[in-house]
């Protein structure tokens, strides 16, 4: 590592010359163009606001090397402090690491170990017993104890001549301007971040992005989003839906729909099935749950376009995370947490009651877990079972059935968060 230099880069409001080239080098690893001077100032607010610490690798370069190899990382990794549902309405906070980069010329110099390493040692230090991200590439993380811990399914909805009702909802939904939905959308995800397992803190770019004012992606303002909000029967916001029109291909696109409850989501899918002028519906985040499916007349109007993964989750500290986790089963089981990184390493008791967990030290136990599997099984999102012919469980079939029912949940994760 003698060859590289790491440092934090001081983040503040207006964006320094350094906070621009660290941006420009996560922009060159994710293959974006440099962007215009809007664009750096829309992101140093975020970064300041989110409280992110932005960490970087630089190269020494010989005498002659260009200036600019000092000025720009070869590294970026991004981090900071949110909550996350981990179940029975508890809110904990968590390590969000993003903006994770290695420029293509200076791969495999474990760079991005230990920038990894230090941002998970921090963490762990501060008290933090999770952390977790989004990745760019599947085949990256599983190696740091990340495991898949929430999925997004993307949907087309056929909005032609076939598509009916079998549950008709209430409609009370109404539009308004884009530019003034931030506060309705806010007071609508709170809801649904504390009454859903697995959702996600959302990052301040949100503010900007799900209203128009600026999109990361084109660099540009998105004049053409337009907002529908529900209202429950005593006036209060519980839905809300961004979208935006695609004329040449008849189609709507959903960029954001957030709701705190079925009723909510049904009233703003018909919304959507009745606006002129347009034959399908696009959205890529339909909830594992979503009673959409079941309240069509032909459910052949809806089609499964994909599943991905979406967040990665790893444990810092065993006991930590899963007592704060809540619980739906009662039970009772033993593991070994295997972890090469050694954060989550030892074996473990754990017994589940009314919600709660106490989690003990074991001299022994007839389960191995990698620390990518916990971290799948913590939302709930996998079954131990299939975990374990995966290969990263092992151990007795009775005791590999123990865990997947103690891990199970009554409502499959659900996360409506980027970062």
């Amino acid at each position: 590592m003698s060859d590289f230099i790491f440092r934090t880069v001081p983040t503040s409001v207006p964006v320094t010359p350094e906070m621009r080239a660290w941006q420009d080098a996560v922009r060159l690893g994710f293959g974006m163009s440099d962007g215009p001077d809007e664009a750096y100032d829309h992101w140093a607010v975020d970064v300041v606001a989110d409280g992110y610490r932005l960490d970087a690798a630089y190269a020494t370069p010989p005498a002659l090397a260009p200036v600019a190899e000092l000025e720009q990382p070869v590294a970026t990794f991004a981090s900071g402090a949110k909550t996350v549902n981990v179940g029975g309405g508890r809110l904990e906070p968590a390590l969000f690491i993003s903006e994770v980069t290695v420029r293509t010329t200076h791969r495999r110099r474990g760079l991005l170990k230990r920038l990894m390493l230090d941002a998970l040692t921090r963490a762990k230090a501060d008290g933090l017993a999770l952390a977790t991200l989004t990745a760019s590439e599947g085949a990256i993380y599983g190696r740091f104890g990340f495991g898949i811990s929430t999925e997004h399914r993307s949907v087309r909805l056929d909005t032609g001549p076939r598509l009916a009702w079998s549950r008709e909802v209430e409609p009370r939904v109404v539009l308004t301007p884009a530019a003034d939905s931030q506060a309705v959308r806010e007071e609508v995800f709170a809801r649904f971040h504390a009454r859903t397992r697995g959702s996600h803190e959302r990052p301040h770019f949100y503010a900007k992005s799900k209203t128009g004012v600026w999109e990361y992606d084109t660099d540009s303002a998105h004049r053409e989003l337009r907002v529908a909000v529900h209202w429950d029967a005593d006036g209060a916001p519980d839905g809300v839906l961004t979208y935006a029109v695609n004329e040449s291909e008849q189609s709507v696109r959903v960029w954001d729909f957030v709701t705190a409850g079925a009723e909510a989501e049904l009233a703003l899918w018909q919304y959507l099935g009745s606006i002129d002028l347009v034959t399908g519906v696009v959205f890529r985040h339909l909830g594992p749950d979503s009673p959409l499916r079941w309240a069509l007349a032909d459910p052949r109007v809806l089609t499964t376009t994909g599943v991905e993964d979406y967040t990665w989750t790893r444990l810092l500290d065993v006991p930590g995370a899963l007592q704060a986790r809540g619980w739906d089963a009662d039970g009772e089981a033993r593991l070994e947490v295997i972890d090469p990184l050694g954060f989550a390493a030892g074996t473990w008791r754990v017994a589940a009651s009314a919600g709660r967990a106490e989690v003990t030290r074991s001299t022994d136990a007839p389960l191995r877990v990698e620390a990518r599997a916990l971290g799948s099984l913590y939302f709930g999102l996998a079954d131990a079972r299939a975990l374990a012919q995966a290969g990263q469980i092992h151990g007795p079939d009775d005791e590999v059935a123990r865990l997947a029912a103690l891990f199970r949940t009554d409502t499959a994760p659900y996360n409506l968060a980027a970062f």
